[in-house]
């Protein structure tokens, strides 16, 4: 959901409640892999000049040669999590699976405004994440950038690279895929990738030595990628995000206004693209080193709209290489799900793509849902528990806002006399209001508080809801078989409704304007519509909320009657048989 319409919903929410308070108060309704980057002592008293971290080494001994023929290759690789796909002509990863999660729940794949993650356990041909054409050179061969899917003004020249097996499956160890490109002007390109068991993380080495007989000069960039496709589960397209982490600062860009220039990232620790529930990101395997980058807008048409796209590479200055002098990076790569414990495992900042505002709140939140998840297995059943939990934590506040209304409720006939009689001095009206709530103890705020503490509890719990992994195409019962979706039958924000009416029927109100009356008649009505695209694991937490407050109200209802609070006629009664013998003291 759009964080405008989100805060613009909060805030109407605080005005109304804003406006009871003034008029008067009413009730609540993520292996350490040194790059080698020195240069050897013949090497230094050369003219090689080096303009960033990539090293100029030389080699004592040229590579073996691959045995397998240059034709064009399709590499399959098989782990436990994913099936990736890599092409030898350009050494590319052509396209990424991720085995636990589904393009799109079988009932949905008919509805067009259903959009769906750009990873995928049952399409092929998702992911086109060029980890190169990565070399962009000079000479016989100027191999430029190509991203996923969106043509550009590519060189017509391709290279197929040798590879070490047409076939890679990951079970119970490591494994190496080797790639390796002999070019025209004596550049030879090896790409290495390598693997791990139930890991969405693998290593990428580039390592490029000059087998010519005189200097070359090349300009290395590695794109990471954009795509063409919506993904996220929601009704309107929302594009991809970049992300980057440099010099302890985050930053995610995901406005138009982000990407009105090419912006340059130095010095990254870590950078990538994102959408609601998956992510690549890509860091140097020496958690000492960072790497610049570029971030830049690619515009697409999708379902009419036009929507902003990034692209992030890795660059880096001209580095010129002697005879049989290499060059080499080595990067770690993350392609898999938001989870936030695999994420933090690949470095600690990286939660923070989990954009979550009330981060101290939320997590808690998040833990203790996990928690209940691990022994009801039904996350539906876990979100009812957490509700539960919340609301227990909040009775004791709850009850006193109960309360305080209800002895609100009683000063009803005499705040109308003072309104009456002041009606033309505000000011006086106003300060006689507050010492009849100072008289009898009532505190005015009291009534609202619940519900103004409910306001951050709320948000944490949409923020932490929001980019939760488990719930995407998590089911609870009969029609709820995706509780990261809205509910599409409306069932759900239609019983928030219903149960919101109930509430507001059961909880005493202080005597209000006409103004206020229709307020809270419609409340019900447009909090439906707020609800209408939130996901339907967070209404369902509103629904069961407003049930136990039903139940709440209808038990502090009894108590208010056993202890004479909230009777607003007898409080009448006891009111004026008060006044009544206040005069006769006067007389005597």
């Amino acid at each position: 959901m759009d964080k405008n319409f989100f805060f613009a919903f909060f805030l109407s929410t605080l005005v109304i409640l804003g406006y009871y308070w003034m008029y008067p108060p009413a009730p609540p309704a993520p292996e350490d892999n040194n790059a080698i980057e020195q240069t050897t002592e013949e090497n230094k008293d050369s003219s090689t000049t080096q303009d960033n971290t990539g090293a100029a080494i030389k080699l004592p001994e040229p590579l073996a040669p691959m045995t397998l023929s240059a034709t064009r290759k399709k590499v399959e690789v098989n782990t436990s999590v994913f099936k990736a796909e890599i092409d030898s002509q350009d050494g590319i990863l052509r396209n990424l699976s991720l085995k636990d999660f589904k393009y799109a729940l079988e009932q949905h794949k008919s509805l067009k405004d259903i959009v769906v993650d750009f990873f995928t356990g049952d399409k092929t041909e998702i992911v086109d994440v060029d980890l190169n054409r990565l070399v962009n050179m000079t000479g016989d061969l100027s191999v430029k950038n190509k991203i996923w899917n969106i043509t550009t003004d590519l060189d017509p020249k391709t290279v197929n690279y040798h590879v070490s097996t047409e076939k890679l499956d990951i079970i119970n160890q490591e494994g190496t895929l080797t790639l390796q490109a002999q070019l025209e002007n004596g550049l030879e390109i090896t790409k290495k990738l390598t693997f791990y068991p139930d890991s969405y993380e693998f290593d990428f080495d580039l390592i490029i030595i000059n087998r010519s007989d005189g200097n070359q000069r090349i300009y290395p960039r590695l794109n990471f990628g954009a795509a063409n496709e919506i993904i996220e589960f929601q009704p309107r397209p929302v594009p991809k995000k970049a992300f980057t982490f440099t010099d302890d600062e985050f930053e995610i860009f995901d406005d138009e206004e982000d990407y009105e220039n090419v912006l340059n990232a130095k010095n990254n620790t870590f950078a990538g693209i994102m959408d609601t529930y998956f992510l690549t990101a890509v860091k140097m395997a020496d958690p000492k080193q960072t790497f610049d980058g570029e971030v830049s807008p690619l515009d697409s048409m999708i379902k009419d709209q036009k929507v902003i796209i990034p692209k992030l590479e890795f660059v880096e200055p001209k580095v010129d290489l002697l005879p049989n002098q290499t060059y080499e990076k080595h990067f770690r790569v993350y392609m898999g799900p938001k989870h936030f414990d695999l994420i933090e495992a690949f470095h600690l900042e990286m939660p923070k793509t989990m954009d979550i505002w009330l981060d101290a709140l939320a997590q808690p939140l998040l833990i203790t849902l996990r928690w209940f998840q691990s022994f009801v297995v039904n996350w539906g059943v876990a979100i009812i528990l957490l509700t539960i939990v919340v609301r227990l934590a909040m009775l004791p506040l709850a009850y006193k806002g109960i309360m305080s209304m209800a002895k609100m409720s009683d000063l009803n006939p005499q705040m109308k006399a003072i309104r009456e009689k002041y009606k033309d001095k505000k000011e006086r009206m106003n300060k006689e209001i507050m010492e009849l709530y100072k008289r009898n103890k009532v505190n005015p705020v009291g009534g609202c508080l619940p519900m103004v503490l409910q306001i951050p509890i709320f948000i944490a719990l949409y923020q932490a809801l929001l980019p939760a992994i488990e719930l995407r195409h998590s089911p609870f019962i009969f029609w709820l078989t995706d509780l990261s979706a809205p509910d599409y039958t409306l069932i759900l924000p239609l019983l928030m409704g219903i149960s919101m009416f109930l509430q507001q029927s059961l909880t005493p109100t202080p005597t209000m304007d006409p103004t206020q009356a229709k307020m809270m008649k419609w409340m019900p009505v447009m909090f439906i519509f707020f609800f209408l695209d939130m996901p339907a694991g967070l209404v369902l937490y509103w629904v069961v909320s407003n049930i136990i407050s039903i139940f709440q109200q209808m038990l502090f209802n009894k108590i208010k009657n056993k202890k004479g609070i909230g009777n607003v006629a007898a409080a009448a009664t006891a009111n004026e048989a008060l006044a009544k013998q206040k005069t006769k003291k006067k007389k005597k």
